[in-house]
């Protein structure tokens, strides 16, 4: 299918989505949002894509919601017709819930400035690696704005309360190893490696086992900020008698035992 704003692409068992407006930084828009969920959509249930990345055109990842935009939503808002803005945001909420429960890894190569929405929408994410032009802003106060995507809970818990507070009042672009060394980034490379590592670490898990990675997924996300021990404990539990059950454990076992790697991709 052909889009307007974004590329999507395989790249072996990798589905590549680039934002493609790099004459406007690949500025958001609601229509960008929905593009990607189309070609999300399309590789959820195709099982020769195992993983997903998300990454810019040009020399941004994307430098927030199109100015445009904004001015529609406060002129409507002016007018009383809050419609469009209500719309949107529970666009973005259903955004989070999609991610958080897409039935394959997803990672995000931010290769450029990442500001505003540019950079919550891939919060969500699974993994999230930067080139070492990377920037990230949370520009929300600079527009008289307050942070969306649920990314006022993720923030804090990925970089701690200190730092998102700085992050968030100040407003300040945040070089890519700062990123990282807080925890909001995995690791940094140089520019023109970024994509062949994003496509490296994809690969890596389009091969594991598929069960596994969505009761881990899922473990991690629900667990993460339980302090019920007695209530991760069973998740854990129920988690892990599902996996030993799987097909994909079997197969683990017999490869151990016949000295080769495990192929989950082949199973009857």
């Amino acid at each position: 299918m052909d889009y307007s704003l974004i590329i999507a692409e395989k790249r072996g068992r990798v589905g590549l989505i680039t934002l493609n407006r790099p004459e406007k930084l690949n500025a958001w828009s609601a229509q960008m949002m929905v593009e990607m969920r189309n070609a999300m959509d399309a590789w959820a249930t195709d099982p020769a894509i195992g993983a997903v990345i998300v990454t810019g055109a040009g020399r941004a990842f994307c430098a927030g919601a199109d100015i445009a935009g904004f001015a529609r939503s406060a002129a409507a808002a002016d007018d009383g017709r809050t419609r469009e803005t209500t719309d949107a945001a529970s666009g973005e909420t259903n955004w989070v819930s999609y991610i958080q429960h897409y039935p394959k890894p997803t990672l995000a190569a931010i290769n450029g400035v990442a500001v505003g929405i540019g950079i919550t929408q891939v919060m969500p994410f699974d993994i999230r690696i930067g080139s070492e032009h990377a920037r990230i802003g949370f520009f929300f106060i600079k527009m008289g704005l307050t942070p969306e995507l649920a990314s006022s809970h993720l923030l804090p818990r990925m970089v701690g309360a200190a730092r998102a507070a700085d992050w968030c009042l100040t407003g300040r672009l945040v070089p890519a190893e700062e990123a990282r060394e807080a925890g909001l980034l995995s690791e940094v490379v140089p520019a023109g490696r970024l994509l062949d590592r994003a496509i490296e670490i994809a690969e890596q898990l389009a091969g594991n086992a598929g069960p596994a990675t969505l009761l881990i997924r899922e473990l991690l996300r629900e667990n993460a900020n339980d302090t019920d021990l007695d209530a991760v404990l069973a998740r854990e539990s129920v988690a892990l008698a599902t996996a030993m059950a799987s097909w994909e454990h079997r197969e683990a076992i017999a490869a151990f035992s016949e000295k080769r790697a495990p192929n989950f991709a082949r199973k009857p």
